[in-house]
């Protein structure tokens, strides 16, 4: 199967609701970026990196859950309507509890930020259900239901004074709850989670979920920790620039994550077929979507100059270097992701994070980085890359060339 025949209207589709996705999350990156400042952007971004962590979990317990097993099976349903709420409800008490013990904000923004971290992990369930579904088209109605009640939000409180750190929490809150609403208005309504509730089984969704959660949670992971690591050592000034670099180059993961919402269920699909063809998919695959974030990433360098202060209103820069080093690691996020996917279409999953163990390696050059000279903190995204770059590599020979050959291929499943 050649990657054109991958790449049909359901991709089409699923980059589209990647697209609108994104879209939302970088309009209000930059309002940010430009309302509040190197250190007020630097501060939100740490806590908007918590938030899309605490999504990766339910992201991969819940989200990848639903798509591989069977989530019309009653108990399984139930567990799924479970583990939603548990992690929801778990996250916004952490979120509250965080803001409203540091010098972020006082204890009303940290309720109102626990609140607005539950209706983003909430609102991300439901897409997942809607790409479950094939109503990937839904996406871009969902987000962009986002995007317009958050920046409404935005100007409703501009007119009433100075936009501030608070503003954007209940601008997010907004965006996210409506968005949410907005998603279960567009499920058919046999996938909408009314129920049932009980017997659950618990267990079989965190058997295979709990290994989905943890791989999800590790990029989200890296870039809080490497967020931490900048800010302990540069100051959250310093790090203000390099996450508008990473804002700057949102449009490279938006390939990466597009084609990411399609993958595991086509290569769930593809279980029938031999390994062998399943692997030729997942090596073109991630042929054609890392040259094609490269592509971007080298169009964003060449229009920095032009559109770098559009990022920042000119208060700060972008530094060039920054911009490369998060292209080169969107490029090796493309690389990993094929293969990621086919392995865990196969209930491979907890392998592929034994061997993503191999990510934390870019956390220990982040911090020789860094611990060097602080001034070198601009470098620290391209430290990343080495990472992913040798999970992908890894992944493909130690768990998918195996399954290729001729003693395994009539061996069942691994449940992980």
């Amino acid at each position: 199967m050649s990657v054109l025949v991958v790449l049909r209207r359901p991709v089409t589709a699923a980059v589209a609701g990647q697209v609108s996705q994104a879209l939302a999350g970088l309009v209000l990156q930059v309002a940010a970026a430009r309302a509040l400042g190197a250190s007020g952007f630097g501060a939100f971004a740490v806590v908007y990196g918590a938030i899309v962590l605490a999504t990766a979990v339910c992201s991969g317990l819940v989200g990848d859950s639903l798509t591989v097993l069977d989530r019309q099976e009653p108990r399984v349903r139930a567990a799924l309507h479970g583990w939603t709420v548990a992690v929801s409800t778990g996250a916004g008490l952490l979120g509250a509890l965080a803001t409203s013990l540091t010098d972020l904000a006082g204890p009303g923004t940290g309720v109102l930020l626990g609140l607005a971290t539950a209706a983003f992990i909430v609102e991300d369930t439901l897409r997942r259900l809607l790409m479950a579904s094939g109503r990937f088209w839904s996406l871009s109605v969902v987000d962009l239901t986002s995007l317009v009640l958050a920046l409404s939000t935005l100007a409703v409180l501009a007119a009433a004074g100075a936009l501030s750190f608070t503003s954007f929490v209940v601008a997010l809150l907004v965006g996210q709850a409506g968005a949410a609403a907005a998603a279960y208005v567009r499920l058919p309504s046999a996938e909408r989670p009314h129920g049932p509730w009980r017997p659950a089984a618990w267990g079989q969704v965190f058997a295979f979920g709990s290994w989905r959660a943890a791989t999800q949670t590790i990029r989200p992971a890296l870039m809080t920790v490497l967020r931490l690591l900048v800010v302990a050592t540069a100051g959250v000034a310093a790090y203000g620039p390099i996450e508008a670099a990473r804002v700057y180059t949102a449009p490279t993961l938006v390939l990466v994550g597009g084609l990411g919402s399609f993958l595991l269920p086509h290569f769930v699909a593809l279980r029938d077929r031999p390994a062998a063809h399943s692997l030729r998919v997942a090596d073109r695959t991630a042929l054609g979507l890392g040259a094609s974030v490269a592509l971007v990433g080298v169009a964003a360098l060449l229009a920095l100059p032009l559109l770098g202060p559009v990022i920042t209103g000119g208060d700060y820069g972008v530094p060039a270097a920054a911009v490369a080093g998060w292209s080169a690691y969107a490029v090796a996020s493309a690389l990993l992701l094929p293969y990621g996917s086919m392995a865990s279409a196969r209930r491979m999953q907890a392998q592929v994070l034994k061997l993503r163990a191999l990510e934390l390696v870019s956390l220990a050059v982040v911090l020789l980085v860094v611990l060097t000279d602080p001034s070198h903190a601009v470098w620290a995204p391209l430290a990343l890359t080495i990472g992913p770059v040798l999970a992908a590599a890894a992944v493909r020979q130690r768990v998918l060339r195996p399954l290729t050959r001729p003693s395994l291929r009539g061996e069942a499943l691994p449940v992980g």
